[in-house]
């Protein structure tokens, strides 16, 4: 029962929320309700391209910060680590 309480908890939750956005876009633009809702297959698929594109030029500028920072450790470890004419031999 725990389950199907928390499926439609979240049914409810989400009908809640599209009906909250579909009354908010409706009085912003002055478009009915049914017309917003038509929209929204076309605003969500234009989102999640958005989404997909800030996600990609945030990874690329992560892989680059990690990039500069593995160089940037490299170099420091290379400048304290023993010559080989530092350390004894046996």
């Amino acid at each position: 029962m725990r389950f199907w309480g928390t499926v439609v908890f979240g049914a409810a939750l989400v009908s809640a929320g599209l009906a909250y956005y579909v009354r908010e876009r409706s009085q912003a633009t002055g478009q009915s309700y049914t017309e917003v809702v038509r929209q929204l297959p076309a605003e969500a698929r234009r989102g999640y391209g958005e989404a997909r594109e800030r996600t990609r030029l945030a990874v690329g500028d992560g892989l680059r910060a990690a990039r500069s920072r593995e160089h940037q450790v490299e170099r420091a470890l290379l400048a304290v680590a023993p010559r080989d004419g530092d350390h004894p031999t046996l």
